[in-house]
């Protein structure tokens, strides 16, 4: 027969290792009510195949093509459960960078481009921003096998020519950290330099005078 204080031991070890591990799945969500509504939310694989299809359609109506620098990605989590628990929930939003420069003669040509792209996904309205303004945009909602927000921003450069991005989101996935969706393929993921400028821009004949 064991001693008493070895089975007290013992039971307040599995004690603390029952508690640990039930922290541990809770601040995780795994807890009771993250769990119930797990099947709330739109699985990662639809909602990547989701904003993919988005960008495609974007970017298979722009002619002459662009170059693009890649992928990246952004989630925002949902506010935490009334009871403390990490929501499983999500927005994800997938952006794509183009290498093209773009001259500020072209740059509404592209605009009308993508505006008619997205025409494609059932977009309807388009948000677009005035003339005059400095950053150039346009927002916009389609229908690519569930809703998606769709984004096209142009920040103009010193020499007068513009960056783009394509944006394009999708609300309440199931959560999945940032870095581990795949970019769209074949593109990989954005390089970048010191100044978070896109690597090695892209002069075009048609698209950047």
């Amino acid at each position: 027969m064991k001693p008493r204080w070895k089975v007290l031991g013992a039971v307040v070890l599995s004690f603390v290792v029952a508690v640990v591990g039930g922290w541990a799945l809770f601040s995780n969500g795994y807890g009771p009510l993250a769990l119930a509504g797990r099947s709330d939310w739109v699985r990662t694989g639809q909602a990547k195949d989701r904003v993919d299809r988005a960008l495609r359609v974007t970017m298979d109506g722009i002619t002459p093509a662009l170059s693009y620098a890649g992928a990246d990605f952004e989630v925002l989590r949902k506010p935490d459960l009334w009871d403390g628990e990490p929501s499983m929930g999500s927005d994800l939003t997938e952006i794509v960078v183009v290498r093209t420069v773009v001259s500020r003669a072209k740059l509404p040509a592209l605009m009308d481009q993508v505006a008619q792209a997205w025409k494609g996904l059932g977009n309807r309205v388009v948000e677009r921003s005035k003339p005059a303004d400095e950053i150039q945009g346009m927002d916009g909602m389609g229908n690519a096998d569930g809703e998606t927000y769709l984004t096209f921003l142009a920040k103009p450069q010193q020499d007068s020519t513009y960056r783009v991005k394509f944006l394009v989101g999708t609300a309440g996935v199931l959560y999945q950290p940032a870095h581990e969706y795949k970019p769209l393929p074949p593109l990989g993921r954005a390089p970048y330099d010191a100044d978070g400028y896109v690597i090695d821009p892209v002069d075009d004949p048609y698209w950047s005078h």
